[in-house]
């Protein structure tokens, strides 16, 4: 008998919205090219703004952003970022990104929270940054495809 009302739910569940087709499961495309503005705050002060341009290249639900941010006129080239954005638009990285480095005035800096959020054509961007001797780092801006 449980045998039979297994079965009965396998069949009724997708039609209930349940199902691998159902729009809650659409993964949505964020593939393209995104630029703009990233403010950038050191200590809660800010910094100089920082253009951005990041590249996503989608397979499924897997993402790889790469790109470059300009400081004062120079380019500086992202680490390769590969993870998976899910329904709702939000990216959670597996493997790349920022390593932890040192920079000759603010020591070692160690990133603490990253967030990447896509929606419609636009790519909400929010890092946090610990350094040594500089206290925390900030960069938070949204780009546009």
């Amino acid at each position: 008998m449980r045998h039979m009302i297994a079965i009965g739910l396998a069949l009724v569940l997708p039609a209930c919205g349940g199902g691998p087709n159902s729009p809650e499961d659409q993964i949505p495309n964020v593939a393209g090219t995104y630029v703009g503005p990233i403010a950038f705050t050191v200590g809660g002060s800010p910094a100089p703004t920082i253009s951005a341009r990041m590249v996503v290249v989608q397979a499924g639900s897997q993402v790889t952003i790469t790109g470059t941010w300009t400081v004062s006129g120079q380019a500086i080239p992202l680490t390769a970022l590969t993870g998976n954005v899910n329904a709702t638009g939000f990216f959670t990285a597996t493997s790349g990104g920022a390593p932890s480095s040192v920079d000759p005035t603010c020591g070692a800096i160690r990133q603490t929270e990253l967030s990447i959020t896509f929606s419609g054509n636009t790519l909400q961007y929010v890092e946090r940054d610990s350094t040594q001797l500089c206290g925390n780092w900030t960069f938070s801006g949204t780009l546009t495809r």
